[in-house]
């Protein structure tokens, strides 16, 4: 699918604000290589969009050559500010220690990692503050260790600006809820409290289970990847949400992540056509894999259901049930909740295929 044949007539006034961000330790180097590479090879060559690398600490000599050697763009390398990678002074470090071996016992994802905590907070409320990134509008970001399969024939960047997106996915998941138990009431009185900074268009209908009282059924946009207007995180609702939650310490007391809360922050606050579906983008994080279909001619990968990742990250131990719909589906509504008779998530995960197999609808490829 090529995005121009959706909006034909997209201006260009000159070349976005942008670049590409990474949070990455130097051990880290290869799989961050392997990452540019791809990335650089299918589309970056073609634009030069700028890298900015982020570190708790400096970046090694080593790092910084082999990953300028990568790409002809400007590489920027960034140390993330001491403040933003500390316990804040408001937590209690004694019930933080026995969140974390709690959550590491009951076998949540990373549940015992301090640093992953701190990875977390910062991407969910503080890598768009940076100084580094003021200079820019738009940012597009990039993991070690993961893969880009198909060429990307035109300006992502320039897409987003033109359309006014927001915010950029290419998989909607669920995530474990036992990762962020107060999450979801945390959001509610943060709603009940400010209610007037709920966009009048804002869709959280979606992420709500009507056969769980309404609550959030745990379904994220997967942010390892995500391409983003910074200055929408920048502005005052997302702040004053990510404030909200900071300081009630969901961030150590638990293990809130990055994905749900951007998830939550970008349904209330920007109206669901300013959230893009990327399914034109092959991608792979871990298990996690997207193939988009009818993209044979540009992309080195067997298509996926669009089904496919829908359960990866919630361990058989977790006792939290599915929703009604895989989280995809639901964003997207409409003729793409329409089953035919017999039809079970079960059957649906098992087809693989092209993900229509239960569906009265054609043309897949022209979403």
């Amino acid at each position: 699918m090529n995005v121009r044949s959706i909006y034909p007539n997209i201006p260009s006034p000159g070349k976005p604000r942008a670049a590409l961000i990474s949070l990455v330790r130097n051990s880290e180097l290869e799989g961050l290589m392997q990452s540019m590479h791809q990335l650089e090879y299918h589309w970056n060559r073609k634009y030069q969009y700028p890298w900015v690398f982020f570190n708790d600490e400096p970046f090694s000599e080593d790092f910084r050559k082999a990953t300028q050697n990568l790409t002809s763009a400007d590489c920027y390398y960034e140390v993330v500010p001491e403040e933003h990678w500390s316990l804040p002074d408001w937590i209690d470090e004694g019930r933080f220690m026995n969140s974390l071996e709690y959550l590491g016992a009951i076998g949540v994802g990373k549940g015992w990692m301090i640093s992953y905590r701190h990875m977390c907070r910062w991407n969910s409320g503080f890598f768009y503050k940076h100084p580094r990134l003021l200079e820019f509008d738009f940012y597009w970001r990039v993991e070690p260790d993961v893969h880009f399969f198909c060429d990307i024939d035109y300006d992502v960047f320039r897409f987003v600006r033109d359309n006014k997106i927001k915010y950029g996915f290419n998989m909607a998941i669920l995530d474990d809820a036992r990762s962020f138990p107060s999450l979801w009431s945390r959001t509610r009185s943060f709603i009940n409290k400010h209610p007037d900074l709920i966009h009048p268009e804002a869709d959280l209908d979606w992420l709500l289970d009507p056969l769980n009282s309404g609550d959030y059924n745990n379904c994220q946009f997967f942010s390892n990847f995500e391409v983003g207007d910074l200055r929408y995180f920048r502005g005052e609702a997302n702040e004053k949400y990510f404030h909200w939650l900071d300081q009630g310490g969901g961030f150590f007391y638990e293990r809130f992540g990055d994905a749900p809360i951007h998830t939550l922050s970008v349904s209330m606050f920007v109206p669901k056509r300013e959230i893009w579906f990327f399914r034109d983008i092959g991608y792979q994080h871990d298990t996690n894999r997207h193939c988009p279909p009818q993209a044979y001619d540009r992309c080195i990968c067997e298509p996926t259901s669009i089904d496919e990742n829908f359960y990866k990250l919630v361990p058989l131990e977790s006792p939290q049930k599915k929703p009604a719909d895989t989280c995809i589906r639901q964003f997207l509504g409409g003729d793409w909740l329409k089953k035919k008779p017999g039809w079970t998530q079960e059957k649906e995960l098992a087809w693989g295929g092209d993900g229509f197999h239960g569906y009265e609808l054609d043309g897949f490829g022209e979403l």
